[in-house]
């Protein structure tokens, strides 16, 4: 549904929770990528480094949900609903999550840092389907996916183009778990209404159970899904390429290699300051790879960078087979 107060979109979870449907394409959410606004975003989060890091007992009574999912003790990775969180942006946040310290996550150079990563993977993608056939239908593999919300705004991207016509969609969401595709069909669906800026696409959402260190999950998925007579793109912004081994990316590019070339858009911790920093500061176990160092990587399942953006920590790529 919309909101009538301005240009938001808003998406409504099957539990009534509503949230804002990010927009690459909407000021709202757009956020600066000049090369000046990017050496700002790095210099905070080197400087962040030299400072404690955020503890519990700083905040009074319960701890805020969003934090709870950040710092909770058992994750290895930000899940679906806190990534999103912190890509809405702290003026966008809703009641329920619009404490002080969640503005404060919310409105940090690393939060800036993700947002500025989905504009750009985004970006990227809709580069890549920009040369499907006219009358292929799209197929979307969203690769440790979580809400697929990077291969959404590719096609906001892409649809705004002008003359830009889009077939069918099916967005393949392959995750560990199913919590992230609950969020992203919400976002779909409203993107798809009246006033959405997908309106009139047939599109579908679909989960599959996947773990990039069993590639076999990912050759059924490849099996399953009867790929074949479609253009197909992958993506895996803030997953693959950020956390897996070197054997785990070799693996499963090796895959998508044999499934038809298929090309991938991702992203790559910084091997410079700013990486180390946002890795060291993590709690997850980030791997600060670096472009140079995943280009020789890649080479070994047969692909090459074939694009890539300059973002904040992370730098965003395309992948294309040799």
């Amino acid at each position: 549904m919309t909101n009538d107060a301005g240009s938001i979109i808003h998406a409504r979870l099957h539990n009534g929770m509503t949230l804002p449907v990010v927009d690459v394409t909407n000021p709202v959410f757009r956020i600066d990528e000049s090369p000046a606004s990017l050496d700002r975003l790095r210099a905070s989060i080197v400087a962040s480094v030299s400072r404690p890091a955020a503890e519990r007992a700083a905040t009074p009574g319960p701890m805020p949900e969003l934090l709870l999912r950040m710092f909770a003790p058992q994750a290895q990775y930000l899940d679906g609903l806190a990534t999103y969180l912190l890509k809405i942006g702290a003026d966008n946040l809703p009641a329920q999550f619009d404490t002080e310290i969640e503005r404060r996550l919310a409105s940090s150079p690393n939060a800036l840092a993700l947002r500025i990563r989905l504009q750009q993977v985004s970006r990227l993608m809709a580069r890549a389907l920009r040369n499907a056939p006219p009358s292929a239908s799209l197929r979307l593999l969203a690769i440790g996916g979580g809400t697929a919300v990077e291969a959404l705004n590719a096609l906001i991207i892409l649809k705004g183009d002008a003359g830009t016509t889009i077939p069918n969609v099916a967005v393949d969401v392959l995750d560990i778990e199913d919590t992230g595709i609950l969020l992203g069909k919400a976002v779909l669906a409203a993107l798809c209404e009246t006033k959405g800026p997908l309106v009139g696409i047939a599109a579908t959402m679909t989960f599959v159970p996947y773990s990039w260190d069993q590639p076999s999950s990912l050759a059924s998925a490849l099996h399953d899904r009867k790929i074949g007579g479609e253009y197909v793109l992958a993506s895996s912004e803030g997953a693959l390429f950020e956390y897996g081994s070197d054997r785990a990316v070799i693996a499963n590019l090796s895959l998508l290699r044999e499934a038809g070339a298929i090309p991938i858009a991702g992203s790559v911790i910084r091997d410079d300051a700013t990486g180390q920093a946002m890795a060291a500061r993590s709690p997850f176990p980030l791997k600060a790879r670096g472009l140079r160092n995943l280009e020789s990587l890649v080479s070994a399942a047969g692909y090459r960078i074939s694009d890539a953006i300059e973002g904040v920590a992370s730098d965003q790529f395309l992948l294309r087979a040799d």
